[in-house]
């Protein structure tokens, strides 16, 4: 009996073992190895890298910034207190399996994303509304979304994704390496950077935005179709975040958590509101044409254009300034919006062509899946180019 129950332990502990190390897009079947260049470190290169690395294939990604993550960013400067608040992707919905079973796979911790305490403030034509803890949690952020009281968040932020995929990819990540050529032939793709440097490999995979495979040259050229896409054909939303700073949480004062919504429009988070310490991150989220509106503005003159309509919303706000910040995803170099928003017309005409592969070139990214502005989008479509790769004949 000990000795079948020590063999029942083993079995167990090695069962452990095999599904922590299974992945949820893991990749299945043995395939010849394949030289693999990607383009762009943010989520799906990242999974892409990831996975096809794991199952055997020789993997380099280059990336244009100093950093891995996209549009994942999570801020840590100019802030106080180990605090930090996140400029990109945050919150996650309880059915992005893909994005739920990656932090679950390298162990990051989930906690409720928006507070499960104090009032919620909603300002509409100038009058301020308190709103309780469960009926906020009731609502949507949206109509069509999942509740408030259903999101989540990795505790630590949200940057600390990326960094998992890439603390396995320290040997493949080339940072500062931003692409200006990609030429294809029937035996294989030769990969240019700024500078001249160049790599060879037997496919390719672009996970960039599109205003940034715009800065690409191709040779031969893409499809009508992507050309139409890549230069000015496929909207992307604008999305600008301004943090502020605060020497105390003045707000708990009245019993408010910090968060709720204007109809400038924009939402009101408090990344710190699970925290210790006196001081306290506010910030304002702000997409579209608001976020347009801000952009046109000089970015010293964001925490004052901000803290002038918040008087309505915390009065008092510009007695407890600290410091503050904002971040542009529009006017990111790199970047060239916050995610793919095309029309009606131009989904119809153009999103099925985003991702298809061109000869040895796949592609990848928010942009080329049904979850566009989302981590879920990047992961999926970075696992779907990289099984393409995987299977491939060569």
């Amino acid at each position: 009996l000990a000795a079948g129950m020590a063999l029942v332990s083993c079995e167990d502990d090695n069962q452990d073992i095999e599904t922590k190390y299974d992945s949820p897009g893991m990749l299945s079947g043995d395939q010849s190895p394949k030289r693999v260049i990607i383009v762009g470190a943010g989520m799906s290169g990242l999974v892409a890298g990831y996975e096809l690395t794991r199952a055997g294939h020789d993997v380099t990604i280059l990336e244009a910034r100093d950093r891995v993550g996209g549009r994942v960013f999570t801020l840590r400067t100019p802030f106080s207190d180990e605090h930090y608040a996140d400029a990109g992707a945050a919150r996650i919905p309880p059915d992005h399996d893909m994005t739920l079973g990656y932090a679950d796979h390298f162990g990051l911790k989930l906690e409720p994303f928006y507070p499960q305490s104090g009032s919620f403030i909603d300002l509409s034509d100038g009058t301020r509304t308190l709103i309780s803890t469960n009926d906020f949690l009731e609502g949507r952020p949206w109509p069509g979304s999942v509740k408030h009281k259903e999101y989540v968040k990795i505790q630590g932020g949200t940057d600390l994704l990326p960094q998992s995929f890439s603390e396995t990819l320290t040997d493949e990540i080339r940072l500062l390496k931003p692409v200006e050529s990609i030429e294809q032939n029937v035996d294989g793709v030769e990969v240019t950077v700024i500078g001249g440097t160049k790599f060879t490999g037997d496919r390719v995979l672009c996970t960039v935005p599109l205003p940034v495979l715009n800065k690409i040259d191709f040779k031969p050229s893409l499809s009508a179709e992507k050309v139409d896409a890549i230069t000015g054909g496929y909207n992307y939303a604008a999305s600008t975040r301004v943090f502020v700073q605060f020497k105390e949480r003045f707000w708990e004062s009245e019993g408010l958590n910090g968060w709720g919504y204007t109809d400038w429009p924009e939402e009101v988070w408090q990344p710190t509101w699970d925290r210790d310490g006196p001081r306290g991150i506010i910030m304002s989220y702000l997409r579209y044409d608001r976020a347009v509106e801000l952009d046109g503005i000089s970015q010293d003159k964001h925490v004052e254009n901000v803290l002038d309509r918040w008087e309505n919303v915390f009065p008092g706000v510009n007695d407890h300034l600290e410091t503050g910040t904002s971040h542009s995803w529009a006017l990111q170099q790199w970047s060239g919006g916050a995610w793919a928003s095309p029309s009606l017309s131009q989904h119809e005409a153009l999103a099925s062509h985003i991702g298809k592969t061109e000869g040895r070139i796949h592609f990848a990214g928010e942009h080329a899946s049904d979850y566009h502005g989302w981590m879920q989008g990047a992961l999926v479509s970075g696992l779907r180019a990289a099984r393409e790769i995987h299977e491939a004949e060569s």
